[in-house]
């Protein structure tokens, strides 16, 4: 038999022996320095800088606060109001996840990949749902500049498939820059028993008398901002607080159950035009404006059976307590931050992430029993609205009344989806508190402004990754002036092939039809300038114009990473 040479491993191992022999039986060196030990730099956020608080509300229409024209009692967002600025040309991406990757990117949300709904994976760039890499969040950055950062509430930011406990928790809130995070991942939850993750791993679900999500949420933003403090007063956070309310289910404690009861038996269309009066009063809208008619598919009031006035009344009823209630916890966290001393040096922006919702149609819907139930049997369980028995959610006409003066609601490109309340109290950057601006600003210039704000600029890169342009703007000039122009003269929307574009002023908008090429699609022109409410279609005697803006909403579709379209009816223009 061949002799065989020894391993590479039996090599090296005679090779160490060799090595360490003459060192048997040798009392070590002791190895001594008198230099100091080299820690990693502190990084620390200039003194006085200041807090920054994102609030985000889901699912609440334009025309639902107090401030914003609305009958509903929200004290404590008024009160932010007259303190700051109530912007009234504040725009979204009519559906959550987007909305949100937008407001901490600072990009347009198909180039940071979320097109639409987190984990909605089409294979392109522009939809793969999730943030990219290249899209550094508010937070990361905030958090590598010396800030502490808590998340609380909704995410929607995560892929449903990691959103178990051994999925990839690249997506999940502390990956994206927040040191705690007490919340949801998923787009809702029930508010009496939701399905908590606590930092990286999943809560218990609680299970006492009394509790609320939203009331939960504030007690624990207090108690990190709280503790944070405590342990490093000198340092700066940025909590980004995300209801759960006034999304689907409509679900609130006893003590509200009956706040509103009989308030809306005139029923949407005359809460409609009563809020539309209410925001010319307040300089909402200007004294000229129209209000958009209702659409043919949304019923009138007048036209529903007395049973069917009596079931549908009940879900507006428990649907502007649900607002009240979440208003009041807001109150709470701005009421300890005022007692704290920290309120006036907190940068607080306050908003919806998109118009109202409209996805429970015509019929409103009632889980566990089965989505809409027969007017008959929605009398016999009216009681159960709004408790724990039920998860609710009010039918579209509502929805309508919630966006007025606009036209449609959640999921459209018409202003009624895209639009949104927005508040900012900053009384280091504000002159005029409790004014009104009415310059076009969209949720992609709202993080560049608050680095505007710090004085920061976005990286180039961040851990590692090359950073892609913001594409929105900084309004900090709105701030002190209510002539100053707005940040941009452009912005591209598109949702499930519905599509518009906004242009000084100008708005084109078309709604996806069933088939056929998208050069085929019939698009509709509004001066928002003399009609913001889309009331007037003009493009019959615009033509030069319409043709401009589709060439211009190709050319930003293309610059803002909207591109490819993907095929499919769009489900926001029904």
């Amino acid at each position: 038999m061949r002799n065989r040479l020894p391993s590479a491993a039996v090599l090296a191992a005679l090779f160490v022996a060799a090595l360490l022999v003459p060192l048997l039986g040798q009392t070590p060196a002791r190895i001594t320095s008198d230099a100091p030990p080299q820690l990693l730099p502190v990084v620390r956020a200039p003194d006085g800088s200041p807090n920054v608080v994102y609030i985000v509300i889901d699912d609440l229409g334009f025309a639902e606060l107090g401030s914003f024209g609305a009958e509903i009692a929200t004290p404590s967002l008024d009160a932010v109001a007259r303190e700051g600025l109530r912007f009234t040309n504040f725009h979204t991406r009519s559906i959550c996840s987007p909305t949100r990757a937008s407001l901490l990117t600072g990009r347009n949300s198909h180039a940071v990949g979320m097109k639409d709904l987190a984990g909605n994976d089409t294979g392109y760039a522009n939809a793969r749902g999730r943030i990219a890499p290249a899209a550094a969040t508010l937070s990361q950055v905030l958090r590598s500049r010396g800030y502490s950062t808590y998340a609380l509430g909704k995410w929607h930011l995560t892929p449903h498939v990691d959103m178990v406990p051994s999925g990839d928790r690249a997506h999940w809130p502390l990956q994206k820059g927040f040191d705690r995070f007490y919340g949801f991942l998923s787009g809702w939850t029930d508010q009496f028993h939701p399905a908590l993750v606590i930092d990286n791993s999943p809560g218990i679900t609680p299970d006492r008398d009394g509790y609320h999500l939203s009331e939960d949420l504030v007690d624990q933003s207090i108690r990190f901002i709280r503790d944070g403090a405590r342990a490093t007063p000198d340092k700066p956070f940025f909590l980004y607080l995300a209801f759960g309310a006034a999304h689907s289910p409509v679900q609130i404690p006893d003590a509200y159950l009956k706040k509103y009861r009989g308030r809306y038996d005139a029923g949407w269309d005359r809460l409609r035009a009563e809020r539309f009066e209410r925001q010319k009063s307040l300089g909402i809208m200007p004294g000229t404006a129209v209000m958009a008619p209702r659409r043919s598919s949304d019923r009138a009031w007048d036209a529903l059976s007395a049973d069917e006035q009596r079931v549908f009344a009940r879900y507006m009823e428990i649907y502007a307590a649900f607002v009240e209630h979440t208003d009041a916890q807001i109150g709470r966290l701005v009421s300890y931050l005022r007692d704290a001393g920290t309120l006036d040096n907190t940068l607080l922006v306050v908003l919806s992430d998109n118009g109202p919702a409209s996805e429970a149609q015509q019929g409103g819907f009632t889980s566990p029993y089965g989505g809409a139930l027969p007017i008959p049997d929605s009398l016999a369980r009216l009681d159960d609205l709004g408790t724990e028995r039920s998860q609710p959610m009010y039918q579209r006409e509502w929805a309508m009344a919630g966006a007025a003066p606009f036209q449609m609601y959640k999921l459209s490109m018409f202003e009624g989806g895209l639009r949104a309340p927005f508040i900012m109290r900053w009384p280091r950057a504000i002159t005029g508190r409790g004014a009104i601006r009415s310059q076009f600003i969209d949720v992609n210039d709202v993080t560049p402004t608050v680095y505007d704000l710090l004085g920061m600029a976005p990286p180039a890169v961040f851990d590692g990754v090359p950073q892609m342009p913001m594409h929105g703007a900084s309004f900090r000039a709105l701030l002190s002036s209510a002539t100053a122009p707005p940040p941009r003269d452009r912005q591209v929307y598109e949702l499930r092939g519905n599509r518009a574009i906004w242009h000084d002023g100008w708005k084109a908008v078309t709604v996806r039809a069933a088939s056929g090429s998208y050069d085929d699609d019939e698009w509709q022109l509004f001066d928002l300038r003399n009609d913001p409410a889309e009331a007037i279609n003009v493009a019959a005697n615009h033509q030069d114009r319409v043709r401009a803006m589709q060439q211009l909403w190709w050319a930003e579709a293309e610059r803002q990473g909207v591109l490819p379209l993907t095929a499919g009816r769009g489900r926001g223009g029904q």
